[in-house]
């Protein structure tokens, strides 16, 4: 009696949340925040936002309590921007008040009240009336987009600098998740213990011909059938000193590039899924990149002499050739620092890219102001004065994942966790690096969680699959994900049981599955790149 309705209600919390990751992950190369709406359907509103939540997106207001949001019927009945907020005020003086503009003229009425509107949305705004906007406020009040959002428009929205997009899509019309609910017979063999039980038969037939490398972010079932699992430094040193004649790489599909670019002659490279891709690495299109290249060496008339090009290592094969043409590098987070001041012992500047986050956290930690950095606009590529200007410039990419962590969230778990230690990625913001007690990569979470004594509180920033390992690993401390939200990485998820043991199972076949291959003058160059970060 209780299925169907059971699976209604999976289906359509599912369907916002995933609808709502979408759209946060369209702006996630942006500071925006995804918001929803109260166009829920009657009686789900807690639950419709509690989805929003979980997709990575964050509350508007429940209700008439929590805020006050005056619209243009509002405005005109009252006789203007002016008398309705201050009759709003009147009557709720405790209650935040945001209005709703359609105009810049409105826009500059309500700036002009005091004391200042604790949001303002702009209504149906074309992309250029938006940045003026966001030019005529000048951080004086939050702005919020709204008006018929949709995946396409989002990414433009958000680059026009206004601080949150309003999306009632997220909740008065979700597509509903295709689910399906089994039973499960007592007694009987669940089928996932089945395939790693055939996965680690086929492991043991191939023996030592195969060698498996997973990252920490990967399913605890698969990395329990790895030879070698780290994060992206250990696991390319890990691929030049494997002597296998194959090497199955369970991660994303950049690092079994660079496993192929390393590998010795005669090896071969095979990914469980070869659609298992990386949102930051696609934030930097080669083509673009080469345009912002082309821009740079105009300005300073000749980028070769002057800029240092740096591609983090989650980026494409195409791009670590780029730097290795160019007399770049490879850095990884572990040692994104070191790898800085070796370029700027070698030129005055730097060129890095794809993540904006660790390229401005790690310049920061050698030293260098904020002052001194430039953020690449693919949308408006900056004039010749600010590139002279910069010491180092920053593509505007962004991890979907530890984009998610915000300052609020450090500062909600240290009022709820007093005592705790806060560490992170330093992929997240510079704002919630600040706030943290460490910054560092996964090897460097993971290796301060290990030596921390027994009762030890900790909040990480970082991929959720991994916190719950280290979780179960020190159950002497007390470990929690900084955010309440899991932030799981969708595309390390691709690789499964079943994926693995496919292609273990050609291989015992002689087929080889999935196959990573490099074009050989892309992976000469990339070589280069790859060979300098291995050396410093």
């Amino acid at each position: 009696t209780g299925e169907r309705t059971a699976l209604n209600f999976l289906q359509r919390l599912s369907g916002i949340a995933t609808l709502t990751r979408q759209f946060v992950d369209a702006v996630a190369c942006s500071t925006a925040t995804i918001l929803d709406t109260r166009k829920t359907v009657p009686g789900y509103r807690i639950l419709d936002k509690y989805a929003v939540r979980m997709g990575g997106g964050a509350n508007h207001r429940f209700s008439l309590f929590d805020m006050m949001l005056i619209k243009d019927n509002h405005v005109d009945a009252a006789g203007g921007i002016l008398p309705a907020v201050e009759r709003a005020r009147a009557a709720f003086p405790h209650l935040p008040v945001e209005v709703e503009v359609r105009t810049l003229d409105e826009l500059r009425q309500a700036l002009s009240i005091s004391p200042p509107m604790d949001r303002i949305l702009l209504d149906n705004m074309s992309l250029e009336q938006l940045r003026h906007a966001v030019e005529i406020t000048s951080d004086l009040v939050p702005l919020e987009a709204s008006g018929g959002i949709t995946l396409e428009t989002a990414a433009a929205i958000a680059a026009t600098g206004v601080d949150c997009l309003s999306v009632g899509a997220l909740t008065h019309s979700p597509r509903a998740l295709d689910l399906s609910m089994k039973i499960a017979t007592p007694g009987r063999r669940r089928p996932v213990l089945d395939e790693a039980q055939r996965a680690a038969n086929l492991k043991t037939a191939l023996g030592e011909q195969l060698v498996i490398l997973g990252h920490h972010y990967q399913r605890d079932s698969v990395l329990a059938l790895a030879d070698l699992r780290g994060d992206s430094l250990k696991l390319a040193r890990g691929a030049t000193q494997a002597d296998a004649q194959y090497i199955i790489f369970c991660g994303v599909h950049f690092m079994a590039e660079t496993a192929a670019i390393l590998a010795k002659p005669g090896q071969r490279v095979l990914i469980p899924d070869v659609t298992a891709g990386c949102y930051l690495a696609d934030t930097a299109n080669p083509d673009l990149v080469r345009d912002a290249w082309d821009h740079l060496d105009a300005a300073v008339d000749g980028a070769e002499a002057e800029f240092t090009p740096i591609t983090y290592v989650n980026s494409s094969a195409a791009l670590k050739a780029f730097c290795g043409r160019h007399g770049g590098i490879v850095c990884t987070s572990g040692h994104a620092s070191r790898v800085i001041e070796w370029a700027l012992s070698r030129r005055p500047r730097i060129f890095f890219f794809p993540d904006q986050h660790l390229g401005r956290n790690t310049a920061r930690q050698v030293g260098i102001p904020q002052d001194d950095m430039l953020v690449w606009s693919t949308w408006q590529p900056p004039e010749a004065p600010a590139i002279r200007k910069a010491k180092v410039v920053l593509w505007p990419g962004a991890c979907n994942v530890h984009q998610r962590f915000r300052p609020a969230d450090v500062n909600a778990v240290r009022d709820r966790l007093p005592g705790v230690r806060v560490i992170v990625h330093p992929e997240c913001r510079a704002q919630v690096v600040d706030l943290a007690d460490d910054a560092g990569s996964t090897a460097h979470i993971i290796n301060e969680v290990g030596a921390a004594p027994s009762g030890t509180r900790w909040a990480i920033g970082t991929e959720a699959r991994l916190v719950h390992r280290l979780q179960s690993a020190h159950p002497q401390q007390e470990i929690v994900s900084l955010s309440g939200v899991p932030s799981f990485c969708r595309t390390m998820s691709q690789i499964t049981l079943t994926s693995l043991a496919g292609v273990l199972s050609g291989l015992a076949d002689g087929v080889l599955t999935n196959e990573v291959t490099v074009e050989a003058d892309t992976a000469h160059w990339a070589r280069q790149a790859l060979a300098r970060m291995l050396a410093v």
